[in-house]
């Protein structure tokens, strides 16, 4: 994602670097639910990677949105503790956040930026976790 240090109508090519990765991200979380009735399965060292790069874009969203200081990885844990509240659950818990993020887009600037870092929290849960099929 290229990041600019200014907020206001996203570039073509930020808008589509962020719906790929939107993309990219819900077949690795239906990958992580859908495994075991495949027979497949998920490297846990992947998904960490994959949650690294999810930070990555998180970051560049805060710095389009022009919060290159703001703390985005501890507002990412709050987001994803307040989306577990009631029932730890890492899967349906990046589902939801990642809904959020593609819903606000890049105009929603470090709110984006936190629910997408959301994800990567809920990633890594599953990552150690070794989470298998949710519901």
């Amino acid at each position: 994602m290229t990041a600019a240090l200014h907020a206001g109508t996203p570039s073509p090519h930020n808008q589509q670097t962020f719906e790929t990765s939107v993309a990219l991200t819900l077949q690795m979380i239906a990958t992580i639910e859908f495994a075991p009735t495949t027979g497949d399965t998920t490297d846990p060292d992947l998904i960490l990677a994959f949650a690294g790069q999810l930070d990555r874009h998180a970051h560049d969203i805060a710095l389009m949105a022009g919060q290159a200081d703001a703390d985005v990885a501890g507002l990412s844990a709050n987001v994803y503790r307040q989306l577990c509240a009631v029932r730890d659950e890492p899967v349906q818990a990046a589902y939801h956040a990642l809904k959020s993020a593609a819903f606000l887009g890049l105009g929603g600037g470090l709110t984006t930026a936190s629910f997408l870092g959301a994800v990567a929290v809920a990633l890594r849960r599953v990552a150690v976790r070794g989470e298998r099929l949710v519901h």
